[in-house]
């Protein structure tokens, strides 16, 4: 019987009746890593039946490896462990977005679950509540929020608190392809001739023919640009801090993690030496409350970092005048990406050039077809079919 009990110790349990009258249950779960002591557990019902079939279920359980060891820690003290510890290697500005979802989002909805508690029915629950049928968030959001859940379960499994992320398998609401609204080749001069008055005319330039992301290029500096090759490095991005009391400005790495080279064209090269003649002019007349440590190549008149809301404002009141109002700062990128398409580069290039991670994402980013596109391709396929029935006339003279 003793060697029966010590090959048992672990998911082994009995059922006694309490003296309120309730029935408990009791079971081992195997031994404490640190004390070698046995983890002892109780479990109450109101029944005999009940107890005993709550103990089968958690003998079978530690039995097929599935067992869950209770854990009093609730989601929302996990949560502040998951920030402390893992989200530092995120960048600031993920970071204030985590918190942000958190305390929106999720904490309020789950926070007091104990982690092991939580089951895979509330996470879709949740995930339900967030869409259309409840708050009306849009796909993409809700699928945002998931995502930082998911997050912060996975690091739970990873610390053994959880033996599986009850968040794997949600059903997502589909997220829809937004219609990219770019300016083409044909309306490019309309737009040139319209920023040629602004004050930030020559951001917009550099823009449109680099496809930078606002904050690339609002964090491009002077000791990023080779003035004897023709191109620029891109190794930073603005950000700003959203702490409350704290709205400072700081450099970041690149998106995707590792700097990239664009080759710009001679024009855009003038341009930027016309931005440095600029600000040169600037700063003496700024002397001495001039400030740009970083060396910024576009700042405002003392220095110091563009404000993206400033600058966003400015470029909607132009494209407003050209009758391009539902265009946005990020449509420079994509106009960027749509006229050397348009142009015929080939995607690795333009892949290159954006700093996408794979050419893939660009070519499904990039799949509409314009119709400058499809005329160049017709007139290639029309320059083929003729080349062809030259060559056929001149076997039949021979």
């Amino acid at each position: 019987m003793a060697s029966k009990n010590k090959h048992r110790e672990a998911g082994s349990g009995s059922v006694t009746k309490r003296a309120d009258g309730r029935w408990q249950g009791q079971y081992t779960s195997g031994r404490d890593p640190k004390t070698g002591k046995l983890r002892r557990h109780t479990i109450y019902g109101k029944t005999q039946k009940e107890v005993a079939e709550k103990l089968r279920a958690v003998t079978s359980s530690i039995d097929r490896g599935t067992y869950q060891e209770p854990n009093k820690i609730t989601l929302a003290a996990y949560a502040k462990e998951y920030l402390a510890h893992y989200a530092v290697n995120l960048s600031n500005y993920t970071q204030e977005a985590y918190r942000r979802t958190l305390d929106n989002h999720i904490l309020p909805a789950l926070g007091e679950i104990k982690l092991t508690k939580l089951t895979h029915r509330e996470v879709q629950a949740f995930v339900a509540s967030l869409g259309t049928g409840g708050k009306g968030l849009s796909a993409k959001t809700v699928r945002n929020i998931h995502g930082v859940l998911h997050s912060i379960l996975e690091a739970a499994v990873r610390d053994e608190i959880l033996i599986r992320n009850v968040s794997d398998q949600c059903i997502l609401p589909c997220v829809t392809q937004a219609q990219i609204k770019a300016i083409t080749t044909a309306e490019l001069a309309n737009f040139l001739n319209a920023i040629e008055k602004e004050p930030f005319r020559n951001i917009f330039f550099v823009d449109i023919f680099t496809g930078l992301r606002q904050a690339e290029i609002l964090g491009l500096c002077w000791h990023d640009i080779d003035w004897e090759n023709g191109c620029i490095y891109i190794r930073n991005q603005l950000q700003q801090r959203q702490v409350r009391g704290d709205f400072s400005y700081y450099l970041a790495p690149p998106k995707e993690g590792k700097e990239r080279r664009v080759i710009l064209a001679d024009s855009t090269m003038q341009v930027l030496r016309e931005q440095k003649s600029l600000q040169e002019h600037m700063r003496k007349i700024a002397e001495p409350v001039w400030d740009n440590p970083w060396n910024l190549v576009f700042t405002n008149d003392f220095g110091k970092p563009l404000s993206r809301r400033t600058v966003y404002k400015h470029l909607k009141r132009v494209l407003r005048s050209c009758g391009m109002g539902d265009r946005s700062f990020h449509s420079l990128r994509h106009s960027f990406a749509t006229i050397c398409l348009e142009n015929g580069d080939d995607i690795k290039t333009v892949q290159a050039n954006l700093g996408h991670y794979a050419a893939s994402f660009t070519l499904k980013t990039y799949a509409h077809v314009s119709d400058r596109m499809q005329q160049n391709s017709a007139a290639r396929m029309e320059k083929l079919i003729q080349s062809l029935s030259q060559t056929d006339q001149t076997d039949d003279k021979d």
